[in-house]
């Protein structure tokens, strides 16, 4: 520096003068720039620096205030220093050691359960043996003909044989009404239920009931135990109802379950030859498409299939599966099912190219170690064959007969039926020849005892598979859809009934042209979107908010109608006892008696007549919400889970028949016209079932307890497929905004990859993930790392760097994860944890031991923790339960606590904390087994109980740790110090907030590690808003402790910020009532020893009001510094209240807590100032970040032509129905849909147009320019509608002027309280049941181009609206894979010199003035929250920044990479296809013939297309 000085001053003056001029010539430009950026904003610089200063003072204001209120309200102080000293000490968290203990208790339960099918299985084999007289009566319960209703006729009742068995409701088979003395039987409706095959085994299956009894008294957490009979039928313990509904199909069969397939037969590679030449059309076609398809339902992700069309030549049904075998798993089997949709038929059948192209196909994946390493078999599908080319099968197949081959003859034709009858008896296959559709279940389902006879012949070698996880569907024992692969029927279902409703409103919007001449009215037929409104949803004038209360009622309808059919038709009460309590019940409404009481009384009411006599009076009362209310709370699920559903997995062992010769009749062709029956004694090997027993998914978690694994932490399991059994990301179920759809399971639920619920902090493109997770080659992975060792089932311990998403993708949290795992012995599946780094490696001990808090009676009563104030426990974790006696009232986990503490202070009480053990060794003798198993009383057997010991009396430690939210002792601890109050600022706070001047905090709560939740209500602002809320209390919603999005929020934030409150907002707070609207903010305690060792104990938090959070947001924001009170001087400067600036408060994600609006709270800050939110990502502020959901479902619509063209001819007229006909018989006698053949609502469904091609698949409107008259189509409807049917002008909102958020109705212009079409609608279902409610400003999206305007009015009364309007587009789903940008705030870059500084920064030059848009923004200390602040002058266009996800753009490539991609998968370790004997069994198939089934089919389908057809 000192040389700079010298050469400085050694320069004469005129070079000083020279060498400064150059300096200021060379910064003008950026001088310039500087000036000119500080005065595009049209204000002096010190004028934005003041901004600045105002933004950071406003910031700093308001995070004080609502941090000392927050703080003083939820205690934490002084929860926390309860927590240490209550000697809360912090233990490591082993990981590796944790796993194994539970590793170990799933494994002994698991063994109990293949013990369990063993034992069905010997059994079932060794009743097979016994004889019985053909004519000896059948004794047994038929499911379907359980408890008949008093409608039915006593004729009807004999001759149906319905027989009465009292049924009670029990909670370990979800509330289903149960027997367990007896079993019931199932029979299909597509299997003739009096053959004597079928009575036989129905007979001799009878045995089994005791050994089903024997089970469940031996292992109590037994689930379902069934035999699912070769033959078709199902028998399953214990007894219940098969309730179905009138209107649904019963299309259960046990054959085609994931569970029967893969027992009954080992893997296989398959190869479909399917014959499309020119012969191959009309009934043919359709027989040998359904013979397709029904084989695709028999395979499971186990087996590896191809299909191929040949007829010159051979391809690939789909290009992308080009000369490969795909697993079959449910996508792949879904573009399987698309492509046979669009098979053509023509040329000439080349066979030999066909069966050589399947033959080395199949020898390829043989020699290289791929596809299943097993079963090989080619089905051949045609309608004949001109040879029966012995020579290939000589080359390829003989003399090892390694490939199977399965022929199925299409058509009636005799001759044909030599040669491919050749095919199959000399390839150890079967023939079988299908002449209608509706044998073709039966025809196709004759290959899998084949496949069976290895197994059948070796005897000894009996199997257990356990399945991957599927879904029961509101039980599908009763009579709802289960099966996945029945999953497009049900959407179809809903498609039709979506069609209907909006034909019905089309029909009430003809009938109000004709006949309204109110203004109001007139206005909105001329409003194209008011038109499209009605048309969905029945009415005009409707806000967004009312659409979703409408969308609401539609989900309760539901809901109710399954709640109905499952809990309510139970059992019949005899009828003194009816007459006793609808006596009774007439005497307490008589007396007013509170609701509280009467309310609980339709929980143990059974009757359905008593139980519509009580609807009537509870809906009299106005308490039936009420009750709904306590349905819909209930004991809620996984996430993604609805009502309705339940995950399992299923152990299955094949069940043999002993006997070796068996005397068969076979129809033997005498000459070329001419059969005979004849009897002989044949070498077999028959397959009598499958015997198995379900293992729900939520037993196996109550043996992996979360509260061991802490908060963020999880457990997961996985296949030897790789395919995941249980992860907090599986989401099985439909999450779109249309009510119809949201329950209806995903195409693929049961097929998800561990790598598409691990997303790891790596990828940067669509499955592309290179991290520990995986190690990618090309698209195939073979060098996997966490991912392989799960599937070998190896012992791992892995960290990984991965992204998690919340709040149903809206947010999202990076952090590191370490990984363990562990096999499960005896199964496929390997278990995992995963536990964040850092807090996640230790964890707060603190118990109390309740012996000695029992006996010490210095502590006081234990009950006292428990006996009043607001609490709950977690719904889910198990803390006590009964092992055997599961018809109890009330199995709540508060009440199990309660009468567990009682019980324990009685004498001789001792904890019973062994949840599972070995099951019995097999050498066992009596003396050693009794021991192990001693015989119960019945009162031992009620009494026998289940207590996890740590959890319990970790929860007494926590409810100690917080007795201040017990009534009474809050105001005693208030009362104790009003004398130091003002040395303590947070308690003078507290009683300053006691009183009517507050902050609009309604509730103060504590959440705990031990699934604890309390609470206390502000009583000013209960009082005056809660008191008439039809909103349940918002503790008892989030009730889930550690599992709920603000408790895991708030320990995340710990590392952020130690003082912080985490605050949020509902996402559609927009669209509820405001005045229901709460802020949630809430702060982790940690216990901790040093910076490194702590772990949280447990989260504080409050509710606010929103509305009074904005007042005052707004009374800070809008004040100066330099006035105390908002005077005009004071107006004149730049405030939040001037119309210059626009101030937000946003929290980590990016979304709107409070603003000026309150129509912006909970939007995402991006979509109402998108550019700026780029601009904020730019600077650092959030960090933007890619999630890919790779279990999103996109609907695709239905490509269909108008129906307007059946009116141009009558040949296309006539052509039209013969197709819709031919189409509905296949259908149905396939389906056994027999009560959709003839609905003309339904039949318009198939035509529609398109609306927008932007738009979302679901939007339901077409439009055309100019009127075409169809009226006279729906004349006859018209004259069909109800006179309650008909919209008048005032149920339409004549007269409506107002904005519909002003009256407070939901609805412009009602002026009601309440929509009458809305009663009994919870406000919050409103909102947890629908997801997309429109949050935009506008009222309506941008409308296209060429939608042409309607027909002027006169034109409308005379002629009508198009008939286009009635046609929805028809949508149906496909796995897709959907990418997300989500935000999170960067705290660190906001700070300097360890204080939050402001940020400010422009647009600039975005206007064609010139001008720019500047902004501040500023951290809100002590909390998760910023403070922006936008120049609002400028009219800068912005962009939209949406959160919502989108579709990944695939190319064809990449596409087929995706459904080509094969992870590494471990294959089943059993595998028997051969047997040196098997060529000794010579029954390989024969003619199909028109059985007693498909007669009765056939009677059905015609009388009900007659009885239709009259109808109509």
């Amino acid at each position: 520096m000192r040389h700079k000085v010298k050469w400085w001053c050694s320069l004469s003056l005129v070079q000083h003068r020279t060498t400064v001029v150059f300096i200021l010539f060379s910064l003008f430009p950026t001088l310039l720039g500087v000036y000119t950026q500080e005065h595009d904003f049209n204000m002096p610089h010190q004028e934005s620096d003041r901004i600045l200063s105002l933004v950071e003072l406003w910031a700093r204001k308001i995070g004080n205030h609502i941090f000392h209120l927050s703080n003083a309200f939820a205690l934490y102080n002084d929860i926390k220093d309860n927590f240490r000293t209550g000697e809360a000490t912090l233990q490591e968290n082993d990981g590796l050691q944790l796993v194994k203990e539970m590793t170990s208790d799933v494994t002994n339960m698991m063994k109990f359960k293949v013990d369990a099918v063993n034992r069905i299985m010997n059994v079932a084999e060794e009743a097979s043996l016994d004889k019985y007289k053909q004519e000896e009566p059948v004794d047994y319960y038929n499911a379907k003909r359980l408890n008949p209703s008093p409608d039915i006729p006593q004729e009807a009742i004999d001759d149906k044989n319905y027989r009465n068995l009292s049924l009670l409701s029990n909670i370990h088979f979800d509330g289903i009404p149960i027997n367990e003395s007896v079993s019931s039987v199932h029979v299909p409706t597509n299997v003739y239920a009096k053959a004597p095959d079928v009575i036989n085994a129905i007979r001799w299956s009878g045995r089994l009931d005791r050994t089903f009894k024997s089970n469940y008294e031996l292992d109590p957490t037994l689930s379902w135990q069934y035999f699912g009979s070769s033959t078709g039928f199902l028998r399953q313990y214990p007894a219940s109802e098969w309730v179905m509904d009138e209107k649904d199909p019963d299309l259960y069969d046990a054959r085609l379950r994931s569970w029967y397939i893969q027992a009954a037969s080992s893997p296989k590679d398959m190869v479909i030859l399917l014959d499309v030449s020119g012969s191959m059309t009309g009934l043919r076609k359709e027989i040998a498409i359904h013979v397709v398809l029904n084989i695709l339902e028999t395979l499971n992700e186990n087996d590896f299939v191809n299909i191929f069309n040949f007829s010159t030549e051979t391809t690939e049904l789909v290009s992308c599966f080009n000369d490969s075998l795909v697993q079959a798993n449910m996508e792949n089997i879904g573009e399987f099912k698309k492509a046979l949709k669009t098979i053509e038929t023509k040329e000439i059948a080349n066979f030999s190219k066909a069966l050589i192209k399947a033959f080395e196909l199949l020898q390829r994946y043989n020699k290289s170690g791929q596809g299943s390493q097993c079963n090989q078999a080619i089905m051949l599908v045609t309608d004949g064959a001109p040879d029966n080319y012995e020579k290939i099968f000589s080359t390829y197949n003989w003399p090892h007969f390694q490939v199977r081959v399965f022929t199925y003859l299409i058509g009636r034709e005799e001759k044909k039926k030599r040669d491919l009858s050749w095919m199959a008896c000399a390839n150890k296959g079967y023939f079988v020849q299908v002449t209608t559709l509706a044998e073709v279940r039966e025809q196709v389902l004759r290959y899998i005892p084949v496949m069976a006879r290895p197994m059948v012949m070796y005897q000894e070698d009996h199997h257990h598979i356990w399945t991957g996880v599927y879904a029961d569907v509101a039980h599908e024992r009763h009579g709802h859809l289960g099966d996945p692969k029945q999953i497009e029927w049900l959407w179809e279902v809903r498609e039709g009934k979506r069609q209907r409703d909006r034909t019905e409103n089309y029909q009430k919007l003809q009938k109000i042209v004709k006949d309204s001449s109110s203004p109001a009215i007139i206005d909105a037929l001329r409003d194209k979107w008011q038109v499209e409104n009605f048309l969905r949803y029945g009415e005009f004038s409707l806000s967004s908010r009312s659409i979703a209360r409408i969308k609401a009622a539609k989900m309760r309808k539901m809901r109710r109608q399954r709640l109905r059919k499952r809990d309510i038709q139970n059992f019949t009460l005899q009828p003194e006892v009816r007459e006793k309590i609808k006596h009774e019940i007439e005497l307490m409404l008589k007396r007013r008696v509170k609701r509280d009481v009467l309310v609980l009384i339709p929980n143990r009411i059974h009757d359905y007549d008593l139980w519509k006599h009580h609807r009537r009076l509870l809906r009299e009362q106005e308490k039936l919400e009420k009750w709904y209310e306590d349905i819909r709370m209930g004991r809620r699920g996984a996430p993604g889970l609805k009502e309705g559903y339940r995950l399992m997995t299923s152990v299955a062992v094949p069940v043999f028949d002993r006997k070796k010769t068996s005397n068969i009749t076979e129809r033997v062709l005498v000459n070329e016209s001419v059969w005979v029956l004849r009897k002989r004694e044949m070498k077999t090997a028959n397959l009598l079932g499958v015997a198995g027993t379900d293992v729900p998914i939520r037993e196996i978690e109550k043996l992996v307890p979360p509260y061991k694994l802490g908060v963020n932490g999880y457990s997961f399991m996985v296949n030897s497929n790789g395919y995941v059994i249980y992860h907090p990301d599986l989401r099985p179920v439909h999450q779109e905004s249309n009510a119809e759809f949201q329950d209806i399971l995903k195409p693929n639920y049961n097929s998800v990859d561990f790598a598409e619920v691990e997303l790891t902090d790596y990828e940067n493109e669509a499955r592309a993930n290179d991290s520990e997770l995986l190690e990618m080659a090309g698209w195939r992975d073979y060098y996997s790392k966490l991912r392989k060792d799960l599937v070998e089932q190896n012992a791992a311990e892995r960290m990984m760097s991965v992204k998690i998403h919340l709040d149903d993708m809206k947010r999202v949290v990076q952090r590191k994860q370490k990984y363990f795992a562990q096999k499960i012995s005896g199964t496929p599946f390997s278990l995992g944890i995963a536990m964040p780094e850092g807090y996640g490696k230790y964890k707060v001990h603190g118990q109390i031991e309740l012996t000695r808090e029992i006996q010490d009676h210095r502590a006081g009563d234990v009950m006292n923790h428990f006996s009043t104030g607001n609490w709950t426990l977690h719904p889910d974790w198990v803390y006590c339960e009964y092992k055997y006696d599961q018809h109890q009232e009330d199995q709540s986990p508060e009440a199990l606590i309660n009468e567990f503490l009682s019980r324990a202070q009685k004498p001789n009480w001792k904890w019973r904390s062994t949840r599972t053990r070995p099951p019995p060794d097999p050498i066992m003798n009596q003396a050693q087994h009794k021991r192990w198993k001693p015989s119960m009383g019945s009162d031992e057997r009620r009494d026998n109980y289940y207590c996890d010991k740590d959890l319990v009396q970790s929860l007494l430690f926590d409810a100690r740790c917080n007795p201040m939210f017990i009534p009474g002792k809050l105001k005693l601890k208030i009362r104790s110090r009003t004398e130091t109050f003002l040395e303590d600022h947070s308690y003078m706070i507290l009683i300053l907030f006691t009183s009517s001047q507050n902050f609009g905090i309604t509730t103060a709560f504590v959440a705990t590690r031990s699934g604890l939740t309390r609470w206390i209500d502000n009583p000013s602002e209960s009082s005056s808003s809660n008191g008439n809320s039809k909103e349940p209390h918002f503790m008892k919603v989030h009730n889930r402790a550690i599992d709920e999005v603000w408790y895991k929020r708030a320990v995340d934030y710990y590392k952020e910020d130690q003082d912080a409150y985490v605050y949020s907002v509902p996402f559609d707070a927009a669209t509820r009532d405001p005045d229901e609207v709460l802020v949630t903010a809430t702060r982790a305690i940690f216990v901790e020893e040093n910076d490194y060792r702590m772990a949280p104990a447990a989260v504080v938090g409050v509710t606010i009001k929103h509305r009074k959070f904005v007042d005052f947001f707004k009374n800070e924001t809008y004040k100066c510094p330099s006035y105390p009170s908002r005077n005009s001087s004071c107006k004149k400067a730049k405030t939040c209240e001037s119309k210059s600036l626009n101030c937000y408060l946003l929290d980590d994600n990016g979304f709107i807590i409070a603003s000026e609006n309150e129509d912006d709270t909970g939007k995402f800050f991006g979509t109402l100032e998108g550019t700026i939110m780029e601009s904020l990502v730019q600077s650092e502020v959030y960090k933007k970040i890619q999630i890919f959901d790779y279990q999103a479902v996109c609907l695709d619509t239905q490509e269909k032509n108008s129906m307007a063209s059946i009116l141009t001819t009558p040949i296309q007229t006539l052509k039209w129905f013969a197709s819709w006909v031919m189409g509905n018989v296949f259908w149905v006698l396939v389906k056994t849909q027999l009560y959709t053949l003839w609905d003309p609502n339904e039949a318009w469904a198939y035509a529609q147009g398109q609306w927008d091609p932007n738009a979302a698949p679901t939007d339901e409107v077409t439009y055309s320019k100019g009127p075409i008259n169809y009226q006279s189509a729906f004349g006859e409807y018209q004259e069909m509608l109800p006179d309650e049917a008909v919209i008048t002008d005032e149920s339409s909102g004549e007269g409506s002027g107002k904005d519909p958020e002003e009256d407070g109705s939901g609805r412009e212009g009602s002026g009601e309280e309440e929509i009458p079409l809305y009663e009994g609608i919870l406000e919050y279902e409103v909102q947890d049941y629908l997801d997309g409610i429109p949050t935009e400003d506008t009222k309506h999206p941008e409308l296209p181009d060429d939608i042409g305007d309607f027909p002027s009015l006169e034109k409308l009364k005379k002629k009508g609206y198009p008939i286009q309007l009635a046609y929805i587009n028809k949508t149906h789903p496909r796995p897709c894979d959907k990418t997300v940008y989500l935000y999170k705030l960067q705290s660190k870059k906001l700070k300097q010199d360890g204080l939050y500084k402001p940020v400010k920064g422009k647009l600039s030059n975005c206007h064609t003035n010139g001008c720019g848009r500047p902004f501040s923004v500023q951290k809100v200390i002590s909390t998760n929250l910023i403070l922006v602040a936008v120049n609002s002058l400028c009219p800068c266009e912005s962009r939209k920044v949406d959160i919502e996800p989108v579709e990944v753009e695939h190319n064809e490539t990449t596409s087929c990479n995706r459904l080509l991609m094969q992870h590494y998968r471990k294959r089943p370790q059993s595998c028997v296809n051969y047997h040196p004997d098997e060529h000794e069994i010579k029954l390989c198939g024969g003619a199909g013939s028109l059985g007693p089934s498909s007669v009765a089919l056939l009677t059905l389908l015609l009388a009900h297309i007659y009885n239709s057809m009259m109808q109509s």
